[in-house]
């Protein structure tokens, strides 16, 4: 008797050992795609934002699934911003990466304001040519006409026969919006094209990359007599109407959030800056991750996030292996809300392994995925 319980418990041993093993040391010969911080970058736009592509290496298909991914607003001024691998995860774990599928390099970035005009001479001192002021003007033109493209309502687009209101109807559902609350921006080059009939082609509509993304670039096909005719790339802009939240005077860091802070005020926003602000329900009652200013916008990342994990915590892990499941107790070696990593350890052992939130005080690790 007391043989058959010894020979189980060692092959419980076994087996927990084996998993673990196997999360710690298997696991990362997947990420075969990564995303490679650069060390410092400089803007050279006039985007409001900063995306995941303007501050990193991106490689593989996983990785530039994420590529228009907003991790943080572009500084002010003259001013110098630095962003922390845990804030750039944070953003790409709202966006959904799969940590299985794409590994993260580096520990910052430094992004620096964008230049304020070109350094050029002073004009009495530069020298000037009929064909540089025509290549001025060329460039300036062609930047107040993609400026000036007008945006239209998709709920006024959606019933035309058009390939304008197929291409209204499959954004609106690829976004998952009321067209009501939909406006597109469209190439002026694109305006023939678009206003084609449906009664004279079939119109395949695809995606090229990401329909939440803030450029969405379609291939579009035109079936005639069961031959396609004619195939043209269509670029168009969406902006989304939503309720944001704006602070009416400035917050210091865990200050409570009340109604009487902020006003709401509808906007409309590219889909990466509507994904990333703050909703009244999940505002009032929660913190202030850190000093606010007045007339703001509220984002998700202004509030403290609820963490069911800090470090040091003994943490019930369930580990899953094929048709087997084995719960093991663990110390937390990071602080995690829910759907987050963290990085975790055996009792008793230095090999630490990561696992995702699901409770307090709880997470699970899938070593099928």
């Amino acid at each position: 008797m007391n043989y058959a319980m010894n020979f189980r418990q060692s092959r419980f041993r076994g087996l927990v050992s084996g998993a673990f093993m196997a999360a710690v040391f298997i696991t990362p010969v997947g990420l075969a795609d990564e995303i490679a911080l650069k060390r410092s970058v400089r803007l050279r736009d006039s985007n409001d934002v900063i995306r995941l592509v303007d501050i990193a290496e991106l490689t593989g298909a996983a990785a530039l699934r994420y590529a228009d991914t907003v991790v943080a607003e572009a500084p002010q001024g003259n001013d110098v911003l630095e962003l922390s691998v845990r804030e750039i995860r944070r953003a790409l774990d709202e966006a959904g990466v799969h940590w299985g599928k794409v590994q993260l390099n580096g520990r910052r970035v430094i992004v620096r304001p964008r230049y304020i005009g070109d350094n050029n001479p002073p004009l009495a001192m530069a020298s000037t040519s009929i064909d540089t002021v025509r290549r001025r003007d060329t460039r300036r033109s062609t930047v107040t006409e993609r400026a000036t493209v007008p945006y239209e309502h998709a709920a006024e687009l959606v019933d035309r026969a058009t390939l304008r209101g197929s291409i209204a109807d499959f954004v609106a559902r690829g976004l998952g919006v009321d067209p009501n609350k939909l406006r597109l921006a469209f190439g002026s080059r694109d305006s023939q094209f678009l206003d084609t009939s449906q009664d004279e082609y079939r119109f395949e509509i695809q995606p090229l990359g990401s329909i939440h993304s803030d450029r969405i670039e379609l291939q579009v096909r035109a079936w005639s007599a069961g031959r396609i005719q004619h195939r043209q790339s269509v670029t168009v802009r969406p902006t989304i109407q939503i309720d944001t939240i704006v602070l009416r005077h400035d917050l210091s860091r865990g200050t409570m959030f009340h109604e009487d802070d902020f006003a709401v005020e509808s906007r409309w926003l590219p889909p990466s800056a509507s994904a990333r602000v703050a909703t009244l329900v999940g505002t009032v009652g929660r913190l202030a991750s850190s000093k606010l200013r007045g007339g703001s916008v509220l984002s998700k990342k202004d509030i403290a996030r609820e963490f069911l994990i800090k470090r040091g915590d003994r943490v019930m892990v369930r580990c899953i292996v094929g048709g087997i499941v084995i719960s093991l107790e663990a110390e937390s070696r990071s602080d995690g809300v829910i759907g987050e990593r963290v990085e975790l350890r055996k009792l008793g052992e230095r090999d630490t392994f990561f696992a995702t939130v699901t409770a307090s005080h709880a997470a699970v690790m899938d070593l099928n995925r």
